[in-house]
């Protein structure tokens, strides 16, 4: 399925990859230095992908084990007591309304 999604793979494993932690101090700011960094273009098409994403019905295990595997984020939301479509929900609003 992440064939439907490279824009996210791109996303998730080139900015949450292992050491994400080294380059930022929050998720949120992974979030605004992807904003920050790539062309207006592939952040649209991520955002495309993500609403994408969120429209298909998958139960909660299976989206964790989605991003977390097959688009290779290394962010678990949990750590942060939120559960990961509360986590891609406040990612698409970034994207979507930049602060």
């Amino acid at each position: 399925m992440n064939n439907q999604f490279p824009n996210l793979t791109q996303f998730f494993s080139s900015y949450f990859h292992q050491d994400w932690t080294e380059e930022a101090n929050s998720p949120g700011e992974v979030v605004e230095n992807y904003r920050n960094s790539e062309p207006p273009e592939s952040i649209e098409s991520a955002l495309a992908e993500l609403n994408k994403l969120l429209e298909i019905p998958i139960a909660p295990a299976d989206l964790e084990t989605f991003i977390l595997d097959e688009l290779g984020c290394y962010y678990n939301p949990e750590a942060d007591n939120q559960t990961v479509r509360e986590w891609l929900e406040l990612v698409q609003k970034s994207l979507t309304n930049p602060s």
